[in-house]
């Protein structure tokens, strides 16, 4: 998932993400939600900020003292919000009042919630709200809402995700198959690539939902990290060697910057906004044929290494050059080259033929 990630630096980021880590299964502020919870308590919690906080808020009183669990359990049973240090560190103050600007929007209805959301909105605090009714907890970053579901829901969201993607990946793997023939034969189309492209674009982002549900699970997560781990392994790098086969430049630094830019695109009808990101102006017929320079299916050689698969492009051009020399075993332009045992990987090329 690292190299995924990667993809998506510049994306806009979840505002939930440095929440997960502290509310996730098995965590010292998980145990003491899950308390609050069980006993059909609510409580209104505060997190970092506490300056801005307490700025706008009034009464209640100072504890400073280290978090625990069972410490916040007992002072949940009051009124009014509990602040604690960045990182729920220590607990700051206890039964204040929040008076947020009451002017902030909301869709929230319960007061407590409305406070939360509020106060997100108003501060860098990311605050939660566990209703007593509902037994359901809430967490509030920058206005914006996300429940906290029990380990029960999230398992189930995780296995439907990992069947999703098993499914997701098996498509992928078929219309790459067809992709790597077309391009064999060199009649792959526009239409071709772009469909594979959003392939792993879709991929990508339900990997990065169902990763967000596992780091929720935190210890509970078992083998689901795994599976996950293994049904993206090798997919962010393949999907850099499609942008370079047909981007107007093959140069790695360029197809990050295009992929980090293709992946925030809704992955179905964005054709021309692929094409204008791959460098094409105007932009080409969903029908028109484009030659790839055949960077991931060289890359499938295991006999040349990433230098060599660029000496070989930079030398022929597209992958049908490559091809069509490779029929006739190759002439001195590999010895030229440096590329060491030519009939052997002439012989490469005959059988990757062969397999697709």
């Amino acid at each position: 998932m690292k190299e995924i990630h990667k993809l998506f630096i510049h994306a806009k980021l979840d505002h939930f993400d440095d929440a997960i880590n502290m509310v996730s299964s098995g965590t010292p502020l998980r145990e003491a939600v899950d308390m609050i919870n069980s006993a059909q308590n609510g409580a209104l919690i505060c997190i970092g900020d506490v300056e801005k906080v307490l700025a706008i808020s009034g009464g209640g009183f100072e504890i400073d003292v280290d978090f625990t669990p069972h410490r916040l359990f007992e002072l949940g049973k009051m009124d009014g919000a509990i602040l604690l240090s960045e990182g729920a560190k220590r607990i700051v103050c206890a039964n204040v009042h929040l008076n947020p600007d009451p002017d902030i929007p909301t869709p929230e209805t319960g007061m407590r919630h409305r406070s939360a959301s509020r106060t997100s909105s108003q501060t860098d605090a990311l605050t939660i709200a566990i209703s007593k009714r509902r037994r359901q907890t809430t967490l509030y970053r920058d206005g914006e809402s996300l429940t906290l579901d029990s380990d029960g829901i999230l398992l189930q969201r995780c296995n439907q995700g990992i069947m999703a993607l098993q499914n997701y990946r098996n498509n992928l793997d078929r219309l790459s198959m067809r992709l790597s023939f077309l391009e064999m034969d060199d009649i792959s189309t526009v239409a071709d690539f772009v469909d594979v492209l959003n392939r792993y674009i879709r991929i990508f982002i339900l990997a990065i939902e169902t990763e967000r549900n596992i780091d929720f699970l935190g210890d509970n997560s078992g083998l689901l990290r795994g599976q996950l781990e293994e049904l993206v392994r090798g997919l962010a790098e393949t999907f850099l060697l499609i942008i370079r086969d047909y981007a107007k430049t093959g140069d790695p630094y360029t197809a990050m910057g295009i992929a980090q830019e293709m992946v925030k695109l809704k992955p179905q009808d964005n054709s021309e906004e692929i094409m204008l990101l791959l460098g094409y102006d105007p932009v080409p017929a969903s029908e028109e044929h484009l030659s790839p320079r055949g960077f991931r299916t060289i890359s499938r050689i295991s006999m040349l290494d990433e230098e060599a698969v660029s000496r070989i492009i930079d030398e022929y051009g597209s992958l049908h050059a490559v091809i069509t020399d490779s029929e006739d075993g190759f002439d001195d332009r590999m010895e030229v080259l440096g590329i060491e045992n030519v009939r052997a990987l002439a012989k490469s090329f005959m059988r990757l033929r062969s397999t697709v």
